[in-house]
């Protein structure tokens, strides 16, 4: 389906699952975009739970990053019909969602990918091996599986704000597209919970985008990244499917995987020569030695991000460790110079 939003075409389809282009999903996905440029999003009428709870991510918006309020202008109805049993969790094939896949309580039913978030829609290449990658996972572990495709992160108003601070609306939008065949949508954790702060999903967040028909939640952030690793290498069906499929890098990815060489592909190699010394992923090509790719990435720039690096020390490679010290130290000295 294609609509025209603020003077921009929004695409959006799946050739497995039909959608349902609810209030709620193109609100969800609008909301903070619109609160970013000081702007609301209205409408006829809207789920008064989904109201009510898009006003507080508005709050949480505005002492986080200091956005003006603007609350929505809509008409509550109450939806007449419970949520359906059946749970989504959106799978990027990535470490966290993964993650959720094996270990979140209760499982999800549905692996939802997101084409056009990490990789454009228009990379058919990479799209089409992740496709197949999400089907051999969900035929692995007894789940369905379909593809959302969007230019949604193209849009006029995703280019005008941070996808760091406004994703997860995104996924929630995702989520509320579904409302025919989920009743739950997962989203994983970014941040272990002893290391939060402004983010577009969070604990605190992503239960707000929730309606009568669709509750968001958000799951895994009890457990570090790195201890997430740990569990899925060590599980029996999990392991081999992370192996063949594990997709962490969303700035130059490629049909076969990942590049090896950005910050999150750094980091997961780190993790794994750490952890798993001798555990090689397929779709992780590893050209330039580690010390090199460690030494070669820029300072970070952002705390949350600094703290994955600060949780990987204690390498037993003496060299892989003093370029991941220097390269925290490096962070560190960029950003109080930025203050």
């Amino acid at each position: 389906m294609c609509i025209q939003l603020y003077g921009t075409s929004l695409r959006v389809y799946s050739e497995r699952t039909a959608l349902s282009l609810s209030t709620e999903a193109l609100g969800s996905a609008f909301l903070l975009p619109a609160a970013s440029m000081g702007r609301a999003i209205a409408g006829h009428a809207a789920d008064a739970q989904w109201l009510a709870g898009v006003q507080q991510i508005l709050a949480q918006a505005h002492a986080w990053w200091g956005w003006p309020m603007r609350s929505p202008r809509f008409v509550p109805h109450v939806a007449e019909t419970p949520p359906l049993a059946p749970i989504g969790l959106a799978f990027s094939l990535g470490v966290d969602s993964f993650y959720s896949c094996f270990f979140a309580d209760p499982q999800p039913d549905l692996l939802i990918l997101a084409g056009g978030f990490d990789v454009p829609m228009e990379r058919l290449d990479v799209l089409t091996r992740m496709q197949n990658s999400v089907a051999e996972v969900a035929a692995s572990t007894g789940k369905d599986w379909t593809m959302i495709a969007t230019n949604l992160r193209q849009h006029e108003l995703y280019r005008k704000t941070s996808w760091e601070m406004a994703h997860g609306g995104a996924l929630a939008f995702i989520g509320h597209l579904l409302e025919e065949h989920i009743g739950t949508l997962l989203i994983s954790s970014s941040y272990e919970e002893n290391h939060l702060g402004p983010w577009g999903s969070h604990p605190d967040l992503d239960p707000l985008w929730s309606s009568s028909r669709v509750i968001c939640r958000h799951v895994g952030q009890e457990v570090t990244r790195s201890e997430k690793f740990r569990r899925l290498l060590q599980h029996p069906v999990a392991a081999p499917l992370v192996q063949r499929h594990l997709r962490v890098c969303w700035e130059f990815p490629t049909e076969k995987g990942n590049c090896g060489k950005c910050h999150k592909c750094v980091m997961t190699r780190i993790n794994l020569h750490r952890d798993m010394p001798g555990f090689h992923l397929e779709t992780m090509p590893e050209t330039m030695p580690l010390v090199e790719a460690i030494e070669s990435l820029p300072p970070l720039t952002n705390n949350l991000m600094l703290n994955f690096r600060k949780e990987l020390l204690g390498c037993p490679d003496v060299r892989v460790e003093r370029a991941l010290q220097d390269l925290i130290r490096r962070s560190e000295e960029n950003m109080s110079n930025a203050r």
